[in-house]
């Protein structure tokens, strides 16, 4: 796998500024006595995600809700609670258009009886230090229905008493957006497939790291719109059988085999070369730059959406 993959992309914090939410939730696992060498691996677990993505995460990547939730449920703080301790101890939310990327959340604009999809980012707690800051759009988060968007007027209608927020930015969605495809990443060498699944989450793909094929069979083929998958697996077994079955299920998806065995004699071109006479997959020598080989997914997702295009 390329090394550029450990390397942090333009754009995003450098360990020494994490954002606002990732230093207060480091600041929660602190509190919790997880020191700070073991939060990644902590966070990991907690948020059923790769520890290499828990590290981007507490060094300023996008958090999803859902795992600041499952984090501050997991140690019995609510999200206010692990926010406000924050502020009490100095951090301060990003202000609108700081240079650094924010965390945004799905939410829903409450507006002439109408709901409408959006995606916003948080300001500050209303409080009434900050209640300057408050006389727009708050947010409040619904335990059942999520994040909702109002006017100050109609909240204190409603007489909502939980936690509110500024609404420093809003976003419309489009309802029609297609959503993110779904790839499968198949290699027995867990830090390739986290670092390539890594890659695609990063640049808006929704991926998944599998290191045994079993682990990917436990679940319908057809949850994955494109696979990667590894030509040799544990053992020296090769991935055709798996090839085989995913292209019987999925016909029409595209499939991407990797080896960086060639060379050594270890992967055999003759089983290379009748899986991409008869499955209809793309190869790619390892090392693969990732861009390239996003490019010929994306490409093949284009030709099935869009045959005629």
């Amino acid at each position: 796998m390329d090394a550029d993959l450990d390397k942090d992309h333009s754009g995003f914090p450098s360990e020494e500024s994490p954002s606002w939410v990732s230093a207060c939730l480091s600041g929660l696992l602190e509190r919790h006595g997880v020191p700070s060498r073991h939060q990644a691996t902590e966070i990991a677990q907690i948020c059923a995600i790769s520890v290499s993505q828990a590290r981007r995460k507490l060094r300023g990547a996008v958090w999803l809700f859902d795992e600041v939730r499952a984090i501050c449920q997991h140690f019995g703080e609510s999200i206010d609670t692990a926010l406000s301790a924050g502020l009490r101890s100095g951090l301060q939310p990003p202000a609108t258009g700081h240079a650094k990327p924010v965390t945004t959340y799905p939410a829903t604009l409450l507006m002439d009886e109408q709901r409408l999809p959006c995606d916003i980012e948080l300001g500050p707690l209303c409080t009434e230090e900050a209640a300057s800051s408050c006389q727009g759009l708050v947010a409040f988060h619904h335990p059942l229905e999520g994040w909702q968007v109002t006017g100050q007027a109609r909240l204190q209608q409603e007489a909502f008493r939980g936690p509110h927020y500024a609404v420093a930015q809003l976003q419309w969605r489009n309802q029609s957006e297609q959503v993110r495809a779904r790839i499968a990443v198949l290699d027995d060498d867990i830090g390739s497939a986290d670092a390539l699944t890594d890659w695609f989450n990063e640049v808006g793909y929704d991926a998944h790291a599998y290191t045994r094929s079993e682990d990917l069979l436990a679940q319908p083929l057809t949850d994955h719109d494109a696979f990667v998958v590894d030509l040799i697996l544990g053992g020296g077994q090769t991935s055709q059988a798996l090839v085989e079955r995913i292209r019987r299920e999925q016909p029409e998806a595209p499939i991407v085999l990797l080896t960086g065995q060639l060379r050594d004699g270890s992967a055999s071109e003759a089983t290379l070369a009748t899986i991409l006479r008869t499955q209809g997959v793309t190869f790619f020598e390892k090392p693969v730059r990732p861009a390239v080989l996003t490019a010929a997914i994306q490409s093949s997702l284009d030709r099935l959406h869009h045959p005629h295009g």
